[in-house]
């Protein structure tokens, strides 16, 4: 792992933030329908698509005593991506699809194998059916928790972050968000995160950094305004040939 600016870094362990893994399952579906815009609503199509998968999660959250809960999240802004970003995919010669989901369902299971069990049941082939048909492109994953904070509440809306990584080390990954973790902490409000990492081969984001603010203006000045958002946290990533994808939601 290559240390950038240490001067600008704030340990999670430190402040008594960083936590055990949970022992939860995660079931990820990813999938772009449309790219949301800031000042315009979803189209009906979309409306359409969200109210179905929604009935889709209700029905998965009664229909398995081993599911804590199903959710849908819809975008509202999908960065472009930093330039630092774009540089590294040319740079390595990275063939990774860079992520533009706006639209995630995330099954949190009672356990990792009870998350394998669900993701082949019929009611996620349909939901996986249903994305198919809709979507451009589309990911799907089940996930372990591998550090976090603390846990991600999704009783009441909010501000959720899902930050998509690709990485051709996934220690280094690991290190590198531990490290930057906790400028987010003591810089942008931050409370919780639960990074997930991939139990299997086939995805191409090695992990999901997953948090949430109660409303937009918790985090946005420090992403718009502080320089040692570029200064230290996407130069220690790009430094280690990390490539991060971040992407805001609202619950559906």
């Amino acid at each position: 792992m290559k240390i950038v600016n240490a001067h600008l870094a704030h340990s999670i362990k430190d402040q008594g933030l960083l936590k055990e893994p949970n022992s939860f399952g995660y079931i990820t579906i990813a999938m772009e329908v449309e790219r949301p815009r800031l000042f315009s609503s979803n189209s009906p199509a979309k409306k359409g698509l969200l109210s179905e998968l929604k009935a889709i999660c209700k029905e998965l959250n009664s229909s398995f005593s081993s599911i804590n809960r199903a959710d849908v999240f819809d975008a509202f802004i999908i960065p472009p991506g930093s330039k630092e970003g774009r540089a590294l995919i040319e740079e390595k010669n990275y063939d990774v699809h860079v992520a533009a989901f706006d639209v995630v369902i995330l099954i949190e299971c009672k356990s990792v194998s009870d998350a394998l069990a669900v993701r082949e049941s019929e009611e996620i082939e349909r939901a996986l059916e249903l994305a198919k048909s809709k979507s451009a492109y589309m990911d799907v994953m089940v996930y372990k928790n591998a550090k976090r904070i603390d846990e991600v509440s999704k009783e009441f809306n909010g501000v959720f972050l899902f930050n998509f990584f690709y990485s051709e080390d996934t220690q280094t990954l690991l290190d590198v968000w531990e490290y930057t973790a906790g400028w987010w902490t003591e810089k942008a409000n931050l409370t919780n995160s639960t990074p997930l990492q991939p139990v299997e081969a086939g995805s191409q984001y090695n992990l999901i950094n997953h948090c949430r603010w109660d409303k937009l203006m918790d985090v946005l000045p420090s992403l718009v305004i502080k320089p040692s958002m570029r200064n230290f946290v996407l130069k220690n990533f790009t430094e280690n040939s990390i490539m991060a994808m971040p992407i805001l939601y609202r619950l559906a």
